[in-house]
């Protein structure tokens, strides 16, 4: 770990939450047919996500925190079906959350908080711990126990210090957050190129 590192409180974790946005997609008829989160990687404006929210739009809505008006987008730059993350870029300046660099190995038991508008709810914050990691179609994914729903995918899911280990992709209705994120290293291969 790098020297002089503190771990956040939460309070100051939910600060970060500007670097997490809401997507909206439209079909072509401009309809809004199913919202997801994303996640800025770069001040550039490329945010990343989930392959299954992203796919199927003509265009995108963005929403970012304290903002009324949505930014308009149909620029899907990059997906992986297989592994499940896309990224889409807007026309606008951004703070971007960094992606963790794995100076450690994470852990079972390991607290975390995922950011993500579960069913609309814009930038909702809920905690928990790693509690395994799976191989799940050839991905890898960090199972968790921070509650999340529908509408939370493609969202972050960080560690204490505010960085992003995963992105939030899946959660089991029949099980008890039971809940996955494909891990931070399945993140920096896909999109080493726009961090």
């Amino acid at each position: 770990m790098a020297a002089g590192r503190r771990q956040l409180e939460y309070e100051e974790l939910a600060q970060l939450s500007p670097g997490i946005v809401m997507i909206s997609v439209f079909d072509k008829t401009g309809k809004c047919f199913k919202t997801g989160s994303g996640v800025v990687i770069s001040e550039k404006g490329y945010i990343l996500t989930n392959f299954h929210v992203a796919c199927e739009g003509a265009y995108y809505g963005i929403r970012f925190e304290e903002e009324d008006r949505p930014y308009e987008t149909d620029e899907l730059i990059k997906y992986n079906q297989f592994h499940d993350l896309a990224i889409i870029r807007i026309e606008r300046r951004c703070t971007p959350i960094s992606v963790y660099r794995g100076e450690k190995e994470l852990v079972r038991g390991q607290k975390v908080v995922a950011i993500g508008s579960p069913l609309g709810l814009f930038n909702s914050v809920s905690d928990g711990i790693i509690s395994g990691f799976r191989m799940i179609d050839e991905t890898s994914m960090i199972q968790f126990t921070a509650p999340i729903s529908h509408g939370s995918s493609g969202g972050a899911l960080l560690n204490l210090y505010g960085e992003l280990v995963g992105i939030i992709t899946a959660g089991f209705d029949d099980g008890q957050n039971i809940n996955l994120a494909v891990d931070y290293k399945t993140v920096r291969s896909f999109a080493s190129g726009f961090l």
